[in-house]
């Protein structure tokens, strides 16, 4: 069920699953009980889905893999484990994984009953990102980054998270690199929403009303709050293993819709200005 944001790091279980790029994503599903229907994966939909979310997933560990910086800080990381992965494989650096408490103590659990050791390095913490505190992190160069947050707030409380960020920054110095810079678009212009359940759910929280109208003008609000964009990320195709599944699903019409559909989503790196 989709009726509360925290909700939904739950359900991103579903697609994620169906990756094997995701570390740990097979085991979170397990441990939620999540097990895609064997007809939602013969949908195309469904593995458009995926493949967005996989695409998603990835830009942030493009950025994390170049990371000079000795601390990273998660925002809203909800049920991933990509903080337990890094820090594995990054002990000389600090990992703090944050969310709200009630998804902190749900993935302690997990864990746990994962049987899972959780390396010195890696920090869990509540973390609410309208109240932000610069002090949160010691004077250490960070690299922040988020996926799937900023949608959640209108342009007002955006603002507001932005500045709370830009504030950690000037005191820390580093960057942030966010998922979040989405275009207005319909979730069920591919078919990749065929029980609108997230069409009820976006239009509840007014999800569409918080994308943007064009890049430039989501450009133009970071700028305004402080930011200038230091790089883009550039999809790297090869490495997505949902992409097979989608081309042998698709026909050639819905091919030609999501071409058209044009990109509606792009993952930004800031630097404060």
């Amino acid at each position: 069920m989709l009726n509360k944001v925290t909700d939904t790091a739950r359900e991103l279980i579903t697609f994620k699953a169906e990756t094997t790029t995701i570390p740990y994503a097979n085991e979170i599903a397990k441990y939620f009980s999540i097990d895609s229907p064997q007809e939602l994966k013969l949908d195309f939909g469904f593995w458009a889905s995926v493949l967005h979310f996989e695409m998603r997933y990835l830009s942030l560990d493009f950025f994390l893999e170049k990371n000079v910086s000795p601390v990273v800080l998660e925002l809203s990381a909800g049920y991933s484990l990509r903080g337990l992965d890094y820090a594995n494989k990054n002990p000389e650096k600090s990992y703090f994984d944050t969310d709200l408490m009630p998804v902190v103590n749900a993935k302690i659990e997990m864990l746990k009953y994962l049987d899972t050791a959780i390396p010195s390095n890696l920090k869990f913490q509540e973390l609410d990102v309208l109240k932000l505190d610069k002090n949160l992190i010691r004077d250490q160069e960070l690299l922040i980054i988020n996926e799937g947050l900023l949608m959640y707030f209108n342009r007002e409380k955006q603002s507001q998270i932005l500045k709370n960020i830009h504030s950690v920054l000037q005191k820390n110095g580093g960057t942030w690199v966010t998922a979040d810079i989405y275009l207005k678009h319909e979730t069920s212009a591919v078919g990749s929403d065929k029980d609108k359940k997230w069409g009820r759910f976006f239009k509840s929280n007014n999800v569409s009303g918080n994308y943007f109208d064009s890049f430039e003008e989501a450009e133009q609000f970071f700028y305004d709050n402080g930011f200038i964009i230091a790089s883009k990320y550039e999809p790297e195709f090869e490495k997505f293993s949902s992409l097979p599944n989608l081309l042998q699903k698709a026909s050639a019409q819905q091919l030609e819709d999501l071409k058209n559909k044009g990109n509606v989503q792009q993952t930004w790196q800031f630097a404060i200005r």
